[in-house]
């Protein structure tokens, strides 16, 4: 099959299990029409119902996955893969696919949503919002969430900003608002794809890295459905791309400015200088000045919030892993690992070898209590910014079987060895990725993307 075709396959496949849960759509039992007659449907505890909604999704990601997987694997000894314009018409193709299906798994983007109303109306998203407001953007917010409140806000303000301007070009109108929310993270993905062509620039392996990033089947389904990780992994690609042209203390700036979107994307920053100063890089200086204005900018906005929201969580909030690492084995014995290969990475970086990041994203991902399939997005830039191995597709691989944590979210309430069971999956392909990472024959500076 030619490699140009192949890859058709993983829009098509979305388009097929957008016609099948329209189909079962019509079979909604009577409990259900509430939640069918929010603008946005979300499969949240449906029990058997839910189910098949989630075996029609596991099944267009393995459909989407398997046409993936052919086109790298007919061109990967060659070097080869889609060229950028041909990944970027597929992905948005499949975007398009996903925005047909007629339902969701996350509700996530009706706290976005929420967030830029409140600001919009002079309210603080940092706090709860009380009993008796209500408005339709916080009701709809509410229901998703069972019916009585939602979280407040933990992100930071310049992504509030962002999901103010998505209200208010909606005309303060909630079903539009969902849609821009989506159609900005879908954007912001695209983007990231150009980007990641821009740091791989000279490598042997670009077409199949960006192939493998922009046509990943869970990446798309989380992006189409507005998570807001899409923006900060455009921010961290357009950092690396400022690098890799030698504008150190704008890339620094850049990485240090990161948590006004998510704090998470505090990390990236020192953990690049880290490596930038291991391997004696002359940009290494630039890049800490710039960092380090942009972290403090980041900080004093950001503290203040975060320190309001622990307020306000403060007396109720509670520590509960699920499906993940730490649920399955414990908190203390799953510390104990994450922090060895959090130190391997660290001391690979301080060596200057890049290959230290392998280690850190295998370590992040065991660190994640709760690992939704949107946390995918995280991980899927170190699985393909470096040549292709046991690990990077182990790495790969753990992104796609990210999305059975859906299962839970749209079935409901699981026996304990169905929960247990699931997390194994969940965890198999990191099962291969600890070893695969000590055996590969990956050498020590095989600069990925800079």
């Amino acid at each position: 099959m030619p490699a140009g075709v192949t890859p058709v396959g993983v829009p098509l496949a979305f388009a097929a299990g957008a016609v099948a849960a329209r189909l079962l759509l019509h079979a909604a039992p009577p409990p259900r029409h509430i939640d069918l007659a929010q603008p946005l449907v979300v499969v949240t505890a449906w029990g058997p119902y839910g189910l098949g909604f989630v075996l029609i999704f596991a099944l267009a990601i393995a459909l989407a996955t398997l046409a993936l997987v052919v086109t790298l694997g007919l061109t990967r000894e060659r070097g080869a893969g889609l060229s950028l314009p041909a990944t970027l018409v597929v992905a948005t193709f499949a975007l398009a696919a996903i925005f047909a299906w007629p339902v969701v798994f996350s509700s996530d983007v009706y706290a976005y949503a929420a967030y830029g109303h409140t600001v919009v109306h002079g309210g603080d998203p940092y706090l709860p919002v009380a009993r008796a407001h209500h408005d339709a953007f916080v009701d709809a917010a509410r229901w998703q969430w069972g019916g009585t409140s939602f979280p407040p806000c933990v992100y930071g303000p310049a992504f509030v900003g962002i999901a103010a301007l998505g209200v208010l070009a909606a005309g303060d109108r909630l079903e539009p608002s969902l849609w821009i929310m989506r159609i900005v993270a879908s954007l912001a993905f695209l983007g990231s794809i150009a980007l990641l062509h821009v740091s791989l620039r000279g490598k042997r392996y670009r077409r199949f890295a960006i192939a493998a990033y922009g046509l990943n089947p869970v990446a798309l389904w989380s992006v189409a459905e507005g998570h807001n990780d899409a923006l900060l992994v455009l921010v961290a690609f357009a950092a690396f791309a400022f690098l890799r042209r030698s504008a150190a203390r704008a890339s620094g700036a850049l990485f240090g400015l990161a948590p006004l979107l998510k704090i998470i994307g505090a990390a990236a920053g020192p953990l690049a200088l880290v490596w930038l100063w291991g391997k004696r890089d002359v940009r290494s200086g630039r890049f800490a000045i710039g960092l380090m204005v942009g972290l403090v900018v980041a900080a004093a906005l950001v503290l203040p919030l975060q320190l309001k929201l622990l307020g306000a969580f403060a007396g109720h909030a509670r520590y509960a892993p699920q499906f993940s690492f730490q649920s399955l084995v414990g908190i203390v014995p799953a510390l104990v690992v994450v922090v060895a290969a959090a130190l391997t990475g660290f001391r690979a970086l301080a060596r200057g070898d890049e290959n230290g990041a392998l280690w850190l994203a295998i370590a992040g991902w065991l660190a994640i209590p709760n690992p939704y399939p949107w946390y995918a997005l995280w991980l899927l830039p170190v699985a393909v910014a470096f040549p292709p191995s046991r690990t990077t597709t182990a790495l790969w691989a753990a992104t796609i079987f990210a999305g059975l944590r859906y299962l839970p979210e749209a079935f409901g309430n699981m026996p304990h060895l169905a929960s247990a069971i699931l997390t194994l999956a969940l965890l198999a392909p990191i099962a291969f990725a600890i070893p695969a990472r000590v055996n590969d024959p990956v050498p020590r500076k095989a600069t990925p993307a800079l």
